[in-house]
């Protein structure tokens, strides 16, 4: 399930040229729809958490009107299982992730607790309370010399489990949209392009660098939100887009318009 790039960015392009109140162009719509897209993201596990508290008091019915799952609906799609090589230091890197739900054996039979990396000296100054191959931890190591830059590492105790693998589940970060356009004149028209770039007439943008001075034409990239959350979608880059052009009478309805389906929804 996705919410289609080229869709939100019309919409968008309609609701802000309606009265000539501004014009966004592609690279500045597909920053604002990735931090647009984080944010919504976010707010699913917020809602979904007030949503099972509610459950829990008795004020969620079925069916229909099961927010839980519909919200639960909303984030199983960035859910990822992947299995992590331990170096010898039992060290790993960790992939781009969101948030980290669990960690454990790659035969999921032994669970692997995470820890704060603080508490390490204590939790060995023991024999009762060190971690053994029954009662492993984990704990983020942070980004480390000798690895790739930006890359967050993990680290497994006790050390007897370096040169093994781990499984990791985790909620990924979503991958940025990309708006792919062709230039239709000389005097900056531009069209969307959702074909194989390879095959293009024109040249496909936004250029997308590889290693060196390699260049290839970019693909367009959907959003990886669920449909249900389009509306929200083009509201939030509307609000971003009322600040930057500086202009209030864009974003008060927008956010007038937020707060009431925040209401309905609660």
């Amino acid at each position: 399930m996705a919410i289609s790039v080229d869709s939100v960015y019309k919409k968008v392009l309609t609701i802000l040229n309606k009265e000539s109140r501004g014009f966004m162009g592609p690279d500045e719509f597909m920053k604002l729809g990735s931090q647009v897209q984080l944010d919504l993201l976010e707010r699913n596990f917020h809602d979904y958490n007030r949503a099972v508290t509610k459950r829990s008091g008795g004020a969620i019915g079925q069916g229909y009107a099961n927010i839980p799952k519909k919200i639960q609906e909303r984030i199983d799609p960035f859910y990822v299982s992947t299995d992590i090589t331990l170096d010898n230091a039992s060290l790993g890197l960790l992939p781009n992730f969101y948030y980290i739900l669990s960690v454990s054996s790659c035969d999921r039979l032994t669970d692997i607790e995470k820890i704060d990396q603080s508490k390490i000296s204590f939790l060995m100054s023991s024999p009762l309370t060190s971690p053994s191959t029954t009662f492993p931890i984990y704990y983020l190591s942070g980004t480390r010399e000798g690895f790739l830059d930006g890359v967050n590492t993990l680290t497994v105790a006790p050390n007897s489990l370096a040169n093994s693998s781990v499984k990791v589940d985790y909620i990924k970060v979503p991958i940025n949209p990309v708006w792919a356009h062709v230039q239709t004149d000389n005097f900056g028209g531009v069209a969307f392009y959702g074909g194989d770039p390879l095959l293009a007439t024109s040249f496909v943008f936004p250029r997308l660098d590889q290693t060196g001075d390699f260049a290839f034409q970019s693909r367009f990239i959907d959003f990886e939100l669920h449909p249900s959350q389009e509306v929200d979608l083009v509201l939030g880059i509307l609000r971003y887009a009322g600040i930057i052009i500086r202009d209030p009478s864009i974003t008060q309805p927008v956010q007038q318009e937020t707060q009431l389906k925040t209401q309905l929804e609660n």
